[in-house]
């Protein structure tokens, strides 16, 4: 997340100024060379790496967190942060997923198992790393970025500081963080790093001291909350005319960072500007369905549910219309489709039951689905095509499609576009009316909240009415 802070103010700085400016700016720019990245093609999707590395380059030795560094035994070079970020600069979308350090996974070209940030570890390690989470995910990446410690530290100081409202007391020895009272505290350069770094997070609560205990996953959704304030905090407090505001932000953003060397100047053109349309508040958010356990060496790691993970990591991969099952129609009480809410619209899925029932489909589980989609898609097994293919045909709008040899029906997994079931010639326009929820009751269908994949201790808003900003 580190690494996507950075990009969000580069992007801020760089959708102000001109090109000529900006191609400066790109000569300026560290690449290194990462042999496994595969460019995409011309205005199509991209996935890019995005690292946020351990290094302790650059530190001053009598910056106040030196020791917390510094003073922390690091041997080779390890990976804070990675997540793939899935950039649509067409559809101007950005969808971010979250890859936990404690995935045990191949590491590629060693012939053995190891936590997924350890890839990274060695010569070369760009390239294994990419390779690792490519064929551990099963998807491909086009571009690579990396961030460290530092430049991270000095895009927050460029903006003045992020001002975070802490409803208790938080420390961490781990990462340096020590917010002694409740409040609006301004982190400033590593004041922010130690925040966004905790996985040992204790909050002060009821007399005492207690510990979050969820590791990553906390920090993950730790800084997440820190990019939406750094992104504010860059749009709402700058004055983004002024070439010199522009210009410190650029610097600060582009000085510890460094892309793959097939990124050229259109690839980080398309990056920065689209994370500039979209905003924080558009990046949509995913994370990885995980289990814990522990390995017979004794470590602690984190297991991907591969099943339930195929709905998310489908998003990441080309347009599903490569998928699409030739076309057929077959008796639709042939086959049972299982219908699952993946948007968290009450109501969404026992609608679309009655829907299908009255089409003449046979409906089966009812159920919402262990991860939100963007768009309705339908899985199914290579073995059921015509199936899929019938059912595709009653979905409006035209869903994408997964194949899931894991499946032994038709799994119809509905997106937040309010998928009707019949004619596709049909005024999808037209109000649905009420909908039913899950057991047949009538319901008014009203957006629920997104689902939170946010695991852990996160600071609270503060009173209404009390600045923090």
């Amino acid at each position: 997340m580190l690494v996507v802070g950075v990009l969000s103010t580069l992007a801020v700085a760089l959708s102000a100024v001109g090109l000529s400016w900006a191609f400066r700016r790109y000569q300026e720019l560290t690449f290194v060379e990462v042999a496994s990245v595969e460019p995409a093609p011309p205005n199509q999707p991209s996935n890019w790496l995005l690292v946020g590395s351990d290094s302790r380059e650059g530190i001053d030795p009598d910056n106040p967190y030196a020791d917390v560094f510094l003073g922390e035994v690091v041997t080779g070079k390890r990976t804070d942060t990675i997540m793939v970020a899935r950039v649509d600069p067409n559809g101007k979308t950005v969808d971010l997923l979250s890859v936990p350090r404690d995935l045990w996974v191949p590491i590629s070209g060693t012939g053995s198992k190891g936590r997924v940030n350890g890839a990274f570890n060695g010569q070369d390690g760009e390239d294994r790393l990419v390779a690792t989470v490519e064929d551990a995910l099963g998807i491909e990446i086009n571009n690579y970025a990396e961030v460290n410690f530092v430049g991270f530290a000095d895009v927050v100081s460029s903006v003045g500081g992020v001002p975070i409202w802490f409803d208790t007391p938080m420390r961490d020895s781990g990462s340096g963080l020590d917010v002694a009272t409740a409040g609006c505290h301004v982190l400033d350069g590593f004041d922010a790093v130690a925040f966004a770094r905790s996985r040992k997070l204790q909050y002060y609560k009821d007399g005492s001291w207690h510990s979050d205990g969820t590791g990553d996953l906390g920090r993950t959704a730790r800084q997440q909350y820190f990019l939406s304030r750094l992104a504010a905090t860059a749009v709402g407090n700058l004055d983004l005319t002024k070439l010199g505001t522009v210009n410190r932000l650029a610097s600060a953003a582009g000085r510890n960072l460094s892309f793959d060397d097939g990124a050229g100047m259109k690839d980080l053109a398309d990056l920065a500007r689209t994370f500039a349309d979209v905003g924080p508040d558009g990046i949509r958010r995913h994370a990885l369905p995980v289990t814990a356990f522990t390995t017979s060496g004794g470590a602690a790691v984190l297991d991907l549910n591969r099943q339930e993970a195929e709905t998310v990591l489908a998003q990441f991969r080309p347009s599903p219309e490569s998928q699409v099952p030739e076309l057929a129609d077959v008796d639709p009480a042939g086959f049972t489709v299982d219908v699952e809410n993946g948007a968290r619209i009450a109501g969404l899925a026992g609608g679309a039951a009655e829907q299908l029932r009255a089409e003449g489909f046979i409906v089966g589980r009812i159920d919402d689905a262990p991860n939100t989609v963007n768009h309705t898609v339908i899985r199914y097994p290579s073995t059921m095509s015509a199936a899929a293919s019938t059912l595709g045909q009653r979905v409006d709008p035209e869903p994408a499609f997964v194949v899931d040899e894991s499946l032994s029906t038709i799994v119809l997994v509905l997106g937040p576009e309010s998928s009707r079931i019949g004619s596709r010639s049909q005024d999808v326009a037209e109000s649905p009316g009420p909908e039913v929820d899950n057991n047949g009751a009538s319901a008014v269908v009203e957006p629920a909240p997104a689902p939170s994949n946010e695991v852990g201790v996160v600071p609270s808003p503060g009173p209404e009415g009390t600045p923090c900003a």
